[in-house]
């Protein structure tokens, strides 16, 4: 085996991954804070001077063959053009270079793919800032969420992803001696089991996470023995494009075909995402983005050999009930809701409360209390020049503005206006505080969409009983990514758990401190569940990854 030494290079990290997938605990492989004790003392400066190269002017993909024109036209959500020329490709030459790479990459061996993929990852790992940067003025993140984001949550995701696809294909023998005893004589029969993989995988990007939402589906197609093309969101090219070129840098120096992975980028005046999704020769689709294109793809694939993995739009939604500590968790929720203008397909957007208050140590304290109460604490972060502009970020599209308004507009009572948000050093930036709006649940056809960006509901309930039942039918109509509950009594802990289970969201229980309902960790939580109406898929259980080959046996005497 050619590669073997990748894989011997690589195997404690893979094992390591693999042990944390199976036990669900703590993992990192890449460390989080973006300090230059961890990542060299001008690894920050280097990386914003790297992304400022990158700028006016065009992207080299110099092992990517076959372009024709080129295309651009991102604008950082901080208020500037970023004037970047990407070449452009049409679905042909993508699938005939796509096709030409797929007759070695299958034929490698677990090993060898793992101990490749896991040295694509640790190379394209020394650009994390300068993937973080792109990523801050492509989306609006704030700088350090860009860099954990898009560096070393996104990379641990591809890792995990390796793990579940190595875990899969070990899970039965490749071949056996068959004996089958009959009376005086026996049957020997030798047998063996090929993987095949399905094809050629097609990964739809999204805006707001370009690569987090992205690696997931390439990385379990490309352990998997498929080859990748992300196609990356128009407004939000160059991290990916930043990863792609240093993996196909990687490969061709270890003389694979780099079309094992491949960009394709394109406008949205002239989008290409439709045909190539309907090409036969595209095999598996992983998509993130908005319910109406989802369900587009979801009657172009209908009937096809395509598997589709879609995490599609839901409205997620919580319950404060009974609170131990109030300060904490209202602390804990306007952080939450403020985390990146709340441009998280995991943000709460429905807060159910008792109409009669909410039972606290201190004794109740009525619906309109706590709603005063968590206005105050968005309002002490939002206000606070150090943590409220970089957590806040910008607006990763007028569009979201737009929906702001559309909300205030609605008649709802504000509990909480928006305002613009100013962000240091960058005057232009589109950028606005979180709108909380007061709801009864009469309001369903306003509170039963999903309002993607900073804008959030207060909803009075008769008690927690119906809070429960009413989130309960909110995930099963409208589907959910997390549902968070604040209760105290065991019983009711146990009903909630029981009815949100039985509606197929993940839930977080009390949650307060440094961990929020919007994140999800690489190597223990499931994003998402496959099993409500906020799409089909799940990172990275095994399904996952098990949908994209299939198992072909042969026997012989």
């Amino acid at each position: 085996m050619p590669f073997h030494h990748l894989y011997e290079q690589h195997q404690a990290t893979l094992n390591a991954a693999i042990e944390a997938n199976r036990t669900r605990v703590f993992h990192a492989h890449w460390p989080e804070p973006p300090s230059g004790k961890i990542y060299g003392e001008t690894a920050q400066e280097d990386g914003l001077n790297a992304f400022k190269a990158s700028l006016n002017g065009p992207f080299a993909l110099p092992n990517q063959h076959g372009s024709n024109g080129t295309i651009g036209g991102e604008h950082s959500p901080y208020g500037f053009p970023l004037n970047i020329d990407y070449p452009g490709y049409t679905a042909d030459t993508l699938i005939t270079n796509a096709q030409q790479a797929l007759t070695q990459w299958k034929n490698l061996s677990l090993q060898e793919r793992a101990g490749i993929l896991i040295e694509c990852l640790e190379r394209a790992s020394k650009h994390f800032f300068a993937i973080g940067f792109s990523t801050m003025h492509t989306t609006g993140q704030g700088f350090i969420m860009a860099f954990q984001a898009s560096g070393p949550h996104a990379f641990d995701r591809a890792l995990e992803a390796i793990a579940s696809g190595y875990m899969a294909l070990n899970t039965f023998a490749e071949s056996a001696q068959w004996t089958k005893p009959m009376g005086k004589m026996q049957v020997d029969l030798t047998k063996e089991y090929h993987i095949r993989p399905k094809g050629i995988n097609l990964t739809i990007g999204c805006s707001t996470f370009p690569i987090w939402n992205s690696f997931p589906g390439m990385f379990a197609s490309l352990i998997t023995g498929n080859v990748t093309i992300a196609k990356s969101h128009p407004s939000a090219i160059l991290p990916i494009a930043l990863c792609i070129q240093s993996f196909q840098d990687t490969l061709a120096s270890l003389g694979i075909n780099p079309h094992v992975i491949q960009i394709a980028v394109d406008s949205k005046e002239a989008p290409i995402t439709v045909s190539l999704a309907e090409r036969p020769e595209i095999t598996t689709i992983d998509y993130t983005g908005s319910s109406s294109f989802g369900n587009h793809l979801e009657s172009l694939t209908a009937g096809t050999n395509k598997e589709l993995f879609t995490e599609k739009a839901g409205v997620n939604c919580a319950l404060i009930g009974e609170v131990a500590q109030l300060d904490a968790v209202l602390d804990n929720i306007a952080f939450s809701l403020s985390l990146y203008s709340g441009q998280m397909c995991t943000t709460t957007q429905n807060i159910y409360i008792p109409k009669n208050g909410v039972s606290t140590p201190d004794g109740i304290i009525s619906f309109d209390d706590l709603c005063m109460k968590l206005k105050e604490k968005v309002d002490t972060l939002v206000y606070n020049e150090k943590m409220g502009p970089g957590t806040l970020g910008a607006l990763h599209s007028p569009a979201v503005k737009e929906r702001v308004e559309k909300a205030r507009n609605s008649g709802l009572t504000i509990i909480r206006d928006s305002e613009p948000v100013a962000q240091h050093g960058f005057d232009q930036a589109l950028s606005c505080s979180p709108l909380i709006l007061k709801a009864d649940s009469v309001d369903q056809s306003i509170i039963n969409e999903e309002w993607f960006g900073p804008i959030s509901f207060l909803i009075p309930v008769d008690d927690i009983t119906m809070g429960i039942q009413a989130m309960k039918q909110s995930i099963i109509k409208h589907g959910a990514l997390t549902a968070l509950v604040h209760l105290q009594q065991e019983h009711l802990i146990e009903e909630a758990i029981e009815q949100l289970i039985d509606a197929g969201v993940n839930i977080s229980c009390n949650l307060v401190g440094p961990i929020w309902v919007n994140q999800s960790a690489g190597f223990s939580d499931f994003h998402g569940t496959g099993a409500n109406p906020a799409g089909n898929a799940s990172f990275a259980d095994l399904s996952f990854v098990s949908m994209r080959y299939n198992i072909i046996g042969m026997r012989r005497p």
